[in-house]
């Protein structure tokens, strides 16, 4: 049985999205690498609203948000990736996420074109690639983290 599904980001997210946007547990390996203030979260919440990209992961039978996955645009790459709140976190969650992105975009994604980049210490992240069986490419720096960008396979 399926524990998540992909949909669309609605305003009803917004406290769940600000939550998780604030927890430096989740923020340690994403964008700026701290958790957003409560302003900062509100604006990134109306981009993402305004102009969506990754899909939101939501429990398949209340609808509550975890968290999202899917491809969008940074600094001309496609990039890969994912995040969701802590207290979803060891479920398979992520894994299942994963899954049915690159099944919902297989006929539209250059899969070659798609980068996966995961920092050394995101053990949990590094798990859940090596699960999902994406190959390693290659060890590289970026942000000044150390870590490895990884193949999506199929």
């Amino acid at each position: 049985m399926d524990l998540v599904k992909l949909r669309d980001l609605h305003a009803k997210d917004r406290a769940a999205v600000i939550s998780m946007l604030g927890d430096p547990t989740v923020m340690r390996f994403l964008g700026p690498r701290r958790a957003l203030t409560e302003d900062e979260s509100d604006l990134w919440f109306k981009r993402a609203l305004a102009n969506p990209s990754r899909f939101v992961i939501a429990d398949v039978n209340s609808d509550e948000f975890i968290g999202f996955c899917g491809i969008k645009e940074m600094n001309g790459v496609m990039d890969f990736g994912y995040f969701i709140s802590a207290e979803f976190w060891g479920k398979g969650i992520a894994a299942k996420a994963c899954e049915l992105v690159v099944e919902k975009l297989a006929t539209e994604v250059d899969w070659e074109t798609v980068q996966v980049f995961i920092a050394e210490h995101n053990v949990a992240s590094m798990r859940v690639v090596e699960k999902l069986g994406w190959q390693v490419v290659h060890s590289a720096t970026q942000d000044g983290e150390y870590g490895r960008y990884y193949r999506i396979t199929r």
